[in-house]
């Protein structure tokens, strides 16, 4: 008679128990992965919600009153946005341009206009651009 799947996984686990161990039960079948849900539960449950957003957080996301506008300062055509210059000038359009250098400019062009739109949604348009 043939063997099917269980049989050889049964034989794995008794010939090599500390590799096929943690896989396999001891009568072949798979083992159901681990349940890793509650590794992250940090927080205690007594806790009540309102004091719980009162603490001061630790992980990856920033408390809501510590969030600050990135400064921004605007010198000419360059705008220094969170420390990175960006040049918002726009290009004139040469004479005769060719298609390649007319598609250049214009792309570049177009790109800085989303940017100044951007900039004027997020900081509004008391501060001029």
């Amino acid at each position: 008679m043939a063997k099917n799947y269980i049989d050889y996984c049964r034989e794995a686990v008794q010939r090599d128990p500390k590799t096929y161990g943690g896989m396999f039960n001891p009568d072949g079948s798979r083992k159901s992965p681990p349940n890793m849900s509650n590794f992250y539960k940090k927080v205690p449950k007594d806790i009540p919600r309102e004091e719980e957003k009162k603490l001061r957080r630790d992980g990856w996301t920033p408390c809501a009153d510590e969030e600050h506008k990135p400064e921004l300062q605007i010198t000419g055509t360059e705008i220094k946005l969170k420390g990175r210059k960006l040049n918002l000038a726009i290009l004139p359009m040469p004479k005769n341009p060719s298609r390649k250098e007319y598609n250049r400019i214009w792309m570049s062009n177009k790109r800085v206009r989303q940017r100044i739109k951007k900039l004027k949604e997020k900081y509004g348009t008391t501060i001029p651009l």
